[in-house]
């Protein structure tokens, strides 16, 4: 089974390089981002989970009444992308259940760092997406993390997809500067060795960041990125529907594998 994920989150990495960006400005990039990610799993008929900050939410109420009609499911992203408070755990799921009327039982903290997973047991939720088992320099390094999906205190742990050798990271930052081909070859191998894949990706990626030059977004953030981007996303999609396996939600993988 293959799942796509994509963090709806306010775009605020400008902040983590010293530039304070509006909510505003952050919300409608991503927005704008959202149209295009959703226009591309529309046409190709697929399914997605997205992880949803309540800011976003709230700042782009018709792009997540569109995303719960089309089909994908709502999981929390915290509150606020840029700052995070225990209690934002419980609050975000309540406040998006509200926002979307819709059930959120999935949980993925900003920026993939460790959450209690008895934390999330009581906050109401099934799974948690928080983990990368990969080691990135500056931010995290869990290579003796498990790989696959697995129980923990009550709560499913639902790592992101590495390779089966050296643990190489297939998430958004592979896909923009792995040569196509070789991202292709690692995600397809790794499902048929894993027998499932879950990828993460931002809908920022989707607008072309090299012409907001006032963001002064990184050149590693910034290359590929737009309609590079979507029609690398397009490919993608193809590729994998070519194996014998199916684009699921990340709760229709835990129903599936009774999880």
């Amino acid at each position: 089974m293959i799942m796509l994920s994509f963090d709806a989150e306010e775009f605020d990495l400008p902040r983590e390089h010293g530039i304070d960006i509006p909510l505003a400005d952050a919300v409608a990039i991503s927005a704008q981002g959202m149209q295009r990610v959703l226009d591309v799993l529309q046409q190709c008929g697929v399914p997605a989970t997205f992880f949803t900050t309540v800011r976003f939410a709230q700042g782009a109420p018709g792009i997540v009444e569109r995303m719960v009609g089309d089909g994908h499911e709502v999981a929390s992203h915290s509150v606020d992308h840029s700052a995070f408070r225990p209690g934002d755990v419980e609050r975000s799921r309540v406040m998006l259940e509200q926002l979307c009327q819709c059930p959120v039982v999935g949980y993925r903290q900003p920026r993939m760092q460790h959450v209690d997973p008895e934390q999330l047991r009581q906050a109401g939720y099934r799974y948690n997406a928080s983990m990368h088992p990969t080691w990135i320099p500056g931010r995290y390094n869990h290579l003796r993390e498990p790989r696959l999906p697995h129980a923990e205190s009550h709560i499913v742990q639902m790592p992101s997809s590495v390779t089966p050798w050296l643990r190489l990271p297939l998430f958004w930052l592979a896909c923009h500067h792995y040569p196509q081909w070789l991202y292709l070859w690692l995600a397809d191998r790794t499902l048929a060795h894993d027998g499932s894949l879950l990828l993460y990706f931002h809908p920022w990626e989707f607008v072309d960041l090299s012409a907001l030059p006032q963001w002064r977004v990184p050149y590693l953030v910034r290359r590929n990125s737009g309609s590079t981007m979507e029609r690398r996303l397009r490919t993608l999609i193809a590729r994998l529907a070519r194996r014998d396996s199916r684009f699921v939600t990340i709760t229709q993988f835990c129903d599936a594998s009774g999880l």
